[in-house]
């Protein structure tokens, strides 16, 4: 089982200098952004959610198996970097407008009666919210938001996926060792992935199930 990789070859983020106020900013904004995603996953997970839990459970599975267990994604502190930047450079009021296409699509995956803004505001009850991360892991949903996000926001789904979807691909393209290799990833990354590996010479394989 390969859940993911830790490269060799990643960036480390060397400890800024004093007068370097512009590598301290983007540090600090990294750690700012960086609080705000532990604090929307602190928020699942209070309304009975286990962030990450499709993770552990491959781990475990590996684990039972003797499998070797590689961890692929990015360091989190360079995908936070990078988002930082990219939200500096992002039109966040056309973002997050109520008329933008990418607001219209989640409310059209909302329960009734609720919009966007009842996410931040915590004003949906744990059913609620339930129905909604279920609504939204569907893939062709994921696919609409992040087609969206893509066109709104380029250098956000820049930072946050596309740029580790080639990570990812470039771990996979070089696991030769192995024999076999299971993934594991956010869905957000499985089309983004598939497509770094085809260009590669990948080929797709349908998997033979025998009939009951």
């Amino acid at each position: 089982l390969q859940s993911a990789a830790i490269q060799p070859d990643q960036p480390n983020l060397s400890k800024p200098k004093f007068f370097d106020f512009r590598e301290r900013a983007l540090r600090k904004g990294s750690e700012l952004v960086g609080n705000s995603i532990k604090g929307l996953y602190s928020k699942l997970e209070s309304e009975g959610f286990n962030a990450g839990e499709e993770f552990v459970v491959a781990v475990k599975e590996g684990l039972r198996i003797n499998s070797k267990i590689i961890l692929g994604d990015r360091d989190v502190e360079v995908t936070l970097r990078r988002l930082t930047e990219a939200l500096a450079k992002t039109d966040l009021k056309k973002l997050l407008a109520a008329d933008s296409e990418l607001e219209q699509n989640m409310k059209q995956l909302l329960p009734n009666g609720l919009n966007p803004a009842d996410l931040q505001g915590g004003d949906m009850s744990a059913e609620q919210l339930k129905y909604f991360v279920e609504t939204v892991k569907a893939k062709d949903n994921v696919r609409l938001l992040m087609n969206n996000l893509k066109s709104v926001a380029p250098e956000v789904y820049q930072a946050m996926v596309a740029e580790r979807d080639v990570f990812m691909a470039n771990g996979l393209d070089g696991l030769n060792q192995f024999e076999s290799i299971v993934a594991v990833m956010g869905i957000a990354h499985v089309d983004g992935v598939e497509e770094t590996l085809r260009s590669r010479g990948w080929i797709e394989m349908k998997p033979e199930c025998n009939a009951l």
